[in-house]
Protein backbone atom coordinates (compact mmCIF):
# COMPACT_ATOMS: atom_id res chain seq x y z
CA UNK A 1 0.00 0.00 0.00
CA UNK A 2 3.06 2.36 0.07
CA UNK A 3 1.75 3.96 -3.56
CA UNK A 4 -1.78 4.23 -1.52
CA UNK A 5 0.80 6.49 1.12
CA UNK A 6 2.31 8.56 -1.65
CA UNK A 7 -0.76 9.36 -3.44
CA UNK A 8 -2.47 10.05 0.24
CA UNK A 9 0.31 12.62 0.95
CA UNK A 10 0.69 14.47 -2.09
CA UNK A 11 -2.86 15.80 -1.75
CA UNK A 12 -2.89 17.69 0.97
CA UNK A 13 -5.38 18.85 3.63
CA UNK A 14 -8.06 19.84 1.70
CA UNK A 15 -7.45 16.94 -1.02
CA UNK A 16 -7.43 14.55 1.81
CA UNK A 17 -10.76 15.57 3.61
CA UNK A 18 -12.71 15.12 0.01
CA UNK A 19 -10.67 11.81 -0.86
CA UNK A 20 -11.86 10.59 2.77
CA UNK A 21 -15.20 11.45 1.90
CA UNK A 22 -14.95 10.12 -1.04
CA UNK A 23 -13.92 6.95 -0.90
CA UNK A 24 -16.03 5.17 1.60
CA UNK A 25 -18.78 7.12 -0.02
CA UNK A 26 -18.09 5.64 -2.92
CA UNK A 27 -18.02 1.73 -1.52
CA UNK A 28 -21.47 2.21 -0.03
CA UNK A 29 -22.91 3.82 -3.78
CA UNK A 30 -21.48 0.76 -5.56
CA UNK A 31 -23.21 -1.93 -2.58
CA UNK A 32 -26.25 0.49 -3.03
CA UNK A 33 -26.05 -0.30 -6.89
CA UNK A 34 -25.37 -4.13 -6.23
CA UNK A 35 -27.78 -4.45 -3.93
CA UNK A 36 -30.61 -2.86 -6.17
CA UNK A 37 -29.86 -4.93 -9.21
CA UNK A 38 -30.73 -7.72 -7.28
CA UNK A 39 -33.16 -6.64 -5.72
CA UNK A 40 -32.66 -6.34 -1.88
CA UNK A 41 -31.66 -2.68 -1.27
CA UNK A 42 -34.52 -0.33 -2.82
CA UNK A 43 -35.12 -0.15 1.07
CA UNK A 44 -36.11 2.39 3.25
CA UNK A 45 -34.85 5.62 1.70
CA UNK A 46 -35.99 5.88 -1.65
CA UNK A 47 -35.27 9.70 -2.84
CA UNK A 48 -37.45 11.37 -4.73
CA UNK A 49 -41.32 12.87 -5.23
CA UNK A 50 -42.95 9.72 -6.33
CA UNK A 51 -46.51 10.93 -5.64
CA UNK A 52 -47.14 10.95 -9.80
CA UNK A 53 -46.01 7.49 -9.69
CA UNK A 54 -47.18 5.78 -7.06
CA UNK A 55 -50.77 5.25 -5.60
CA UNK A 56 -52.68 8.69 -3.79
CA UNK A 57 -53.39 8.19 -0.27
CA UNK A 58 -53.97 11.30 1.56
CA UNK A 59 -55.76 11.08 4.82
CA UNK A 60 -58.98 13.21 4.72
CA UNK A 61 -57.88 15.26 8.30
CA UNK A 62 -54.56 15.79 7.68
CA UNK A 63 -53.75 19.46 8.24
CA UNK A 64 -52.05 21.74 5.69
CA UNK A 65 -51.80 19.59 3.02
CA UNK A 66 -50.28 21.86 0.38
CA UNK A 67 -47.58 22.66 3.30
CA UNK A 68 -46.90 19.00 3.82
CA UNK A 69 -46.31 18.36 0.03
CA UNK A 70 -43.50 21.14 -0.26
CA UNK A 71 -41.98 19.56 3.38
CA UNK A 72 -42.06 15.82 1.86
CA UNK A 73 -40.43 16.94 -1.54
CA UNK A 74 -37.54 18.36 0.44
CA UNK A 75 -37.04 15.25 2.64
CA UNK A 76 -36.95 13.18 -0.33
CA UNK A 77 -33.85 14.88 -2.03
CA UNK A 78 -31.90 14.92 1.02
CA UNK A 79 -32.31 11.26 2.34
CA UNK A 80 -29.24 8.42 2.75
CA UNK A 81 -29.34 8.05 -1.60
CA UNK A 82 -28.35 11.54 -1.95
CA UNK A 83 -26.42 12.47 0.79
CA UNK A 84 -23.75 8.95 -0.51
CA UNK A 85 -24.23 10.65 -4.13
CA UNK A 86 -23.37 13.94 -2.84
CA UNK A 87 -20.31 13.06 -0.79
CA UNK A 88 -18.77 10.73 -3.48
CA UNK A 89 -19.28 12.09 -6.53
CA UNK A 90 -19.11 15.76 -5.30
CA UNK A 91 -15.47 14.74 -3.45
CA UNK A 92 -14.09 12.77 -6.25
CA UNK A 93 -15.02 16.20 -8.60
CA UNK A 94 -12.80 17.77 -6.27
CA UNK A 95 -10.26 16.33 -6.20
CA UNK A 96 -10.15 16.50 -10.10
CA UNK A 97 -10.04 20.20 -9.60
CA UNK A 98 -7.42 19.91 -7.42
CA UNK A 99 -5.33 17.77 -9.72
CA UNK A 100 -5.66 19.87 -12.41
CA UNK A 101 -3.93 22.81 -10.42
CA UNK A 102 -7.39 24.65 -9.42
CA UNK A 103 -7.17 26.47 -6.82
CA UNK A 104 -8.75 24.95 -3.63
CA UNK A 105 -11.66 27.56 -3.05
CA UNK A 106 -12.39 26.91 -6.97
CA UNK A 107 -11.74 23.08 -6.08
CA UNK A 108 -14.48 23.33 -3.18
CA UNK A 109 -16.90 25.36 -5.58
CA UNK A 110 -16.56 22.57 -7.64
CA UNK A 111 -16.94 20.04 -5.55
CA UNK A 112 -20.37 21.77 -4.30
CA UNK A 113 -21.65 22.17 -7.65
CA UNK A 114 -21.24 18.62 -8.27
CA UNK A 115 -22.26 17.18 -5.35
CA UNK A 116 -25.36 18.98 -5.70
CA UNK A 117 -26.13 17.54 -9.10
CA UNK A 118 -25.70 13.87 -7.90
CA UNK A 119 -27.87 14.85 -5.18
CA UNK A 120 -30.36 15.96 -7.62
CA UNK A 121 -29.74 13.76 -10.41
CA UNK A 122 -30.02 10.50 -7.77
CA UNK A 123 -33.24 12.05 -6.78
CA UNK A 124 -34.38 11.69 -10.15
CA UNK A 125 -32.98 8.26 -11.18
CA UNK A 126 -35.27 6.60 -8.17
CA UNK A 127 -38.36 8.71 -9.17
CA UNK A 128 -38.21 7.27 -12.58
CA UNK A 129 -37.60 3.72 -11.00
CA UNK A 130 -40.32 4.05 -8.85
CA UNK A 131 -42.49 5.31 -11.37
CA UNK A 132 -41.52 2.09 -13.33
CA UNK A 133 -41.61 0.13 -10.41
CA UNK A 134 -45.65 1.01 -9.23
CA UNK A 135 -46.96 1.33 -12.67
CA UNK A 136 -50.01 -0.94 -13.42
CA UNK A 137 -52.93 -1.99 -11.20
CA UNK A 138 -52.21 -2.05 -7.08
CA UNK A 139 -55.10 -3.04 -5.10
CA UNK A 140 -53.99 -0.76 -1.70
CA UNK A 141 -56.55 -3.40 0.43
CA UNK A 142 -53.49 -6.00 -0.08
CA UNK A 143 -51.36 -3.86 2.04
CA UNK A 144 -53.01 -4.94 5.21
CA UNK A 145 -51.43 -6.49 8.14
CA UNK A 146 -48.19 -6.29 5.76
CA UNK A 147 -44.82 -5.29 7.59
CA UNK A 148 -43.45 -1.78 5.84
CA UNK A 149 -40.46 0.65 6.30
CA UNK A 150 -40.81 4.34 7.46
CA UNK A 151 -39.91 6.44 4.90
CA UNK A 152 -40.90 9.83 5.69
CA UNK A 153 -41.55 10.25 9.59
CA UNK A 154 -45.42 9.77 10.37
CA UNK A 155 -46.13 12.25 13.22
CA UNK A 156 -48.32 10.66 16.09
CA UNK A 157 -52.11 10.35 17.02
CA UNK A 158 -52.73 10.65 13.27
CA UNK A 159 -51.64 14.29 13.39
CA UNK A 160 -50.21 14.51 9.68
CA UNK A 161 -49.05 11.80 7.17
CA UNK A 162 -45.92 10.45 6.85
CA UNK A 163 -44.48 7.78 4.34
CA UNK A 164 -43.97 4.03 4.32
CA UNK A 165 -42.37 1.83 1.61
CA UNK A 166 -43.13 -2.08 1.16
CA UNK A 167 -43.41 -4.66 -1.42
CA UNK A 168 -46.84 -4.67 -2.57
CA UNK A 169 -48.18 -7.16 -5.25
CA UNK A 170 -44.22 -8.03 -6.05
CA UNK A 171 -43.77 -4.01 -6.26
CA UNK A 172 -41.80 -1.62 -4.23
CA UNK A 173 -44.09 0.98 -3.67
CA UNK A 174 -44.42 4.65 -1.42
CA UNK A 175 -47.64 4.89 0.71
CA UNK A 176 -49.30 7.32 2.87
CA UNK A 177 -49.11 6.48 6.37
CA UNK A 178 -50.61 7.59 9.56
CA UNK A 179 -50.54 5.87 13.12
CA UNK A 180 -52.58 6.07 16.58
CA UNK A 181 -49.10 5.70 18.32
CA UNK A 182 -48.31 7.84 21.07
CA UNK A 183 -44.59 8.63 19.58
CA UNK A 184 -43.74 9.54 15.95
CA UNK A 185 -42.50 6.87 14.49
CA UNK A 186 -39.51 7.61 12.65
CA UNK A 187 -37.40 6.91 9.68
CA UNK A 188 -36.21 3.19 8.62
CA UNK A 189 -38.44 2.09 11.74
CA UNK A 190 -40.85 -0.73 10.86
CA UNK A 191 -44.66 -0.75 10.90
CA UNK A 192 -47.17 -3.32 10.16
CA UNK A 193 -50.36 -1.85 8.87
CA UNK A 194 -53.51 -2.53 10.91
CA UNK A 195 -55.88 -0.82 8.67
CA UNK A 196 -57.15 1.47 6.01
CA UNK A 197 -58.65 4.45 6.12
CA UNK A 198 -61.77 5.40 3.56
CA UNK A 199 -59.28 7.69 1.41
CA UNK A 200 -56.95 4.59 1.04
CA UNK A 201 -53.85 5.74 3.43
CA UNK A 202 -52.35 2.80 5.01
CA UNK A 203 -53.03 3.01 9.45
CA UNK A 204 -50.20 1.54 10.98
CA UNK A 205 -48.14 0.66 14.05
CA UNK A 206 -44.67 -0.10 15.27
CA UNK A 207 -44.38 -3.65 14.80
CA UNK A 208 -43.33 -4.37 18.48
CA UNK A 209 -46.54 -2.90 19.21
CA UNK A 210 -48.99 -4.44 16.68
CA UNK A 211 -47.27 -7.88 17.85
CA UNK A 212 -47.93 -7.05 21.52
CA UNK A 213 -51.39 -6.62 20.57
CA UNK A 214 -51.93 -10.12 19.45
Amino acid sequence: MEWFSIWWNSLGLIGQIMAGAAIPMTVIMLLQLVLMIIGIGFGGDADTDADDADVEANYDTAPSEASNSGNTSVFRIFTIRGIVAFFAIGGWAGLAALTAGLHPFWALQVSLFAGVCALLLAAIAIKLALKMQTSGNINIKNAMSKEADVYIRIPSKRSDTGKVTMLLQERFVELDAVTDSDVDLMPNSKVKVVAITDGDCLVVSPLDESESDK
